[in-house]
């Protein structure tokens, strides 16, 4: 006869905290609503959309304000998992949503013995770059894209033409 098999949709452990003195109880999953719930002890938001934006980018920002249940979700479920404060949770979902695949990378890094990340750390030089990204470099490539695509010069493109309004 053929063994019984299990199948893993990790391939690697669960992360662990960055804290490990974090002792609060986690949310619990309510089998009739089928939604994560904080427990009593689950501290409020440490920070609000903006702070999500300057840690993770736009991604993260989006998210939180077009599907603030979905985010909220993601928080407590990695909460759950991990045994981390909100304030982790929220970081490593940030950093998640802003790029899947190399947070994924970094924690399987983690579990094989690198340095955790803290993604609760605001970044001062992280911070201007997504800003600097988001009210500058974003918007001039928007603007170069549009000209291309609906001007009379196509890629024969001058920064007067950017510049110009």
């Amino acid at each position: 006869g053929r063994l019984p098999t299990t199948t893993r949709l990790s391939a690697t452990p669960p992360p662990k905290p960055y804290d490990p003195s974090y002792s609060a109880k986690p949310p619990t999953f309510n089998k009739s609503t089928q939604l994560w719930e904080p427990s009593p002890e689950t501290e409020p938001m440490p920070y609000g959309p903006f702070g999500s934006f300057l840690r993770g980018g736009p991604a993260p920002f989006v998210l939180r304000t077009l599907k603030p249940d979905n985010y909220d979700q993601a928080v407590f479920k990695y909460m759950a998992q991990t045994s981390c404060s909100r304030a982790e949770a929220q970081g490593n979902m940030d950093a998640f949503f802003n790029n899947a695949a190399d947070w994924a990378y970094q924690k399987g890094e983690e579990a094989r013995g690198r340095p955790p990340v803290d993604y609760t750390e605001l970044k001062p030089k992280q911070a201007v770059l997504v800003v600097t990204w988001a009210l500058f470099v974003t918007p001039l490539l928007v603007r170069s894209g549009y000209l291309i695509a609906t001007g009379p010069h196509g890629w024969a493109l001058t920064l007067d033409d950017i510049f110009t309004f």
